[in-house]
C-alpha cells in the first residue's frame, strides 16, 4: 500500500461526519416482554462439541446469524469447526434448536473467536464466511488461529458439509490496520481479566461483516467493537477477499477505506445489510474495558445494546431504532425479504466478568421508520 493511500485513510479515520435526519422515540425491546414488535423469543441454547477430535461439549454462543431458505444460521465464538441451523416455523413463531454441521474437517484450520457470519448467493449456490475477531485472547495471546477467515458452501441449509470449505489466515489484513492505526494514534484495546486480576492487551476486535451490496468485484464492510476512536465505532472494507480465499493468498486482500459512525459510544457487536429498508442494521454495544485503578471495582456489566440503522452513506449518522438493556446483542439479519429481523444474544462472556451460558433469539417486526 503506498504512502499516500495510507496516509489518506488515516485522515478519513479523524474525518468528522454530519449530523443525519433522526426518526421518533427508539423502543425498548426486553428480555421476556413479548409484544409489539416483539413476536417471538426463545433460548436457543444447545451444547456441541468444540471441534472433530475434541469431544468436550460447551454451550452455544452465537456471535454472528444469518438467513437461507427456510433456516437461521449461526456462528459460535466457542465452536471452531461448526455452524448451527435452526428452522423457523413462521405459522407459530417458533424455532427449532440449532442443528450443528461441520464446516471444518481438521484440527489445523479451526476458528477461533469466530465473532460475525455473512451469506453471499450466486445463482442457486450459497457461500458463507465466518471471520474470527483478530484479536488477543484474555491472556493478551496473539493466537493465529484467531485470525482465521473461512469460507463454505452450500446448497440446502440442512446438508452443509466441509466439502470445499477454505480458511485463510488473515494477519496481513491485522498488520495492515494495526499500522493506519498507529499513524491515527488509535488507543489500543484493554480489557481487565478477572482471573489474572490485571489489564490485557487485547489490540482490537472485529464483530460485523458484510457485503457491500451491487459491488463488483464483491467488497466486504467489517465493523470493530473495539478499540473506539475519540468515541467511535471503526469500520474498514476489504477488497478481493474471494480472490484471496480462491488462491489461498491473504495477500491479495486490499484494505480499501477506514471510516468512523456514531454509535453513542459503543462499537459493533454485529451487521447486516437490509434488503427491506435498502440500509445496514447494526447492532452495537458497550465494552467494560481496563480496570482504572486498583481501589475501584471492576465497571458493573452495563453493556447496554443498541439497534441502529445506517444508509451506507458515511456522511450519515446511524439512526438508533431500540435499545435492549436486558441483553447482551451480538448478532442480526433480515428473515428473508419478510417484516422480521432476527437478533440473538450471548449471554456469557468470561472476559467481561459473566459466568451465564444463554443465547437468547428475538423476532420482531421492523419494515422501515419516519427519518
Amino acid at each position: 500500500m503506498s504512502g499516500l493511500r495510507a496516509m489518506f485513510l488515516c485522515s478519513v479515520l479523524a474525518a468528522a461526519v454530519s449530523d443525519a435526519p433522526r426518526g421518533g422515540e427508539p423502543l425498548t425491546i426486553r428480555f421476556g416482554v413479548i409484544e409489539p414488535p416483539v413476536v417471538s423469543q426463545v433460548d436457543i441454547t444447545i451444547r456441541a462439541a468444540v471441534s472433530n477430535e475434541q469431544t468436550i461439549q460447551l454451550p452455544m454462543e452465537c456471535s454472528g446469524l444469518a438467513w437461507a431458505n427456510g433456516y437461521l444460521l449461526f456462528s459460535s465464538d466457542r465452536h471452531g469447526h461448526v455452524v448451527f441451523a435452526s428452522k423457523v416455523d413462521f405459522s407459530t413463531m417458533s424455532v427449532s434448536p440449532p442443528e450443528p454441521m461441520v464446516v471444518i474437517a481438521n484440527e489445523q484450520k479451526l476458528l477461533a473467536d469466530g465473532e460475525s457470519l455473512t451469506l453471499r448467493r450466486v445463482g442457486d449456490k450459497w457461500y458463507g464466511y465466518v471471520m474470527c475477531s483478530m484479536s488477543n485472547d484474555i491472556d493478551a495471546l496473539p493466537l493465529p488461529k484467531r485470525r482465521h477467515l473461512l469460507r463454505f458452501s452450500f446448497d440446502d441449509p440442512t446438508k452443509i458439509t466441509p466439502l470445499g470449505s477454505i480458511v485463510i489466515d488473515l494477519t496481513p489484513v491485522r498488520e495492515t490496520l494495526r499500522g493506519y492505526f498507529d499513524r491515527a494514534h488509535v488507543t489500543p484495546y484493554e480489557t481487565f481479566n478477572a482471573d489474572a486480576h490485571k489489564n490485557t492487551y487485547r489490540w482490537a476486535n472485529t464483530e460485523g461483516i458484510a457485503f457491500v451490496p451491487g459491488s463488483d468485484p464483491p467488497r466486504l464492510l467489517c465493523g470493530m467493537r473495539n478499540p473506539l476512536y475519540g468515541g467511535r465505532a471503526m469500520f474498514y472494507t476489504l477488497d478481493h477477499v474471494n480472490d484471496a480465499l480462491d488462491v489461498r493468498n491473504p495477500d491479495r486482500i486490499v484494505v480499501a477505506d477506514i471510516f468512523t459512525l456514531d454509535l453513542g459510544g459503543r462499537g459493533v457487536s454485529d451487521l447486516c445489510w437490509d434488503p427491506v429498508t435498502r440500509g445496514y442494521l447494526i447492532t452495537a454495544a458497550l465494552s467494560n474495558g481496563p480496570k482504572l485503578d486498583n481501589d475501584r471495582p471492576f465497571p458493573p456489566d452495563s453493556l447496554d445494546s443498541a439497534l441502529f440503522w445506517w444508509s451506507g452513506v458515511k456522511a450519515e449518522t446511524p439512526v438508533l431504532i431500540a435499545r435492549v438493556p436486558d441483553m447482551k446483542i451480538e448478532a442480526i439479519t433480515r428473515i428473508a425479504d419478510g417484516p422480521y429481523i432476527a437478533i440473538a444474544s450471548d449471554e456469557g462472556d468470561v472476559s467481561e466478568g459473566r459466568s451465564e451460558r444463554q443465547s437468547v433469539l428475538t423476532i420482531m417486526e421492523f419494515t422501515g421508520f419516519k427519518r
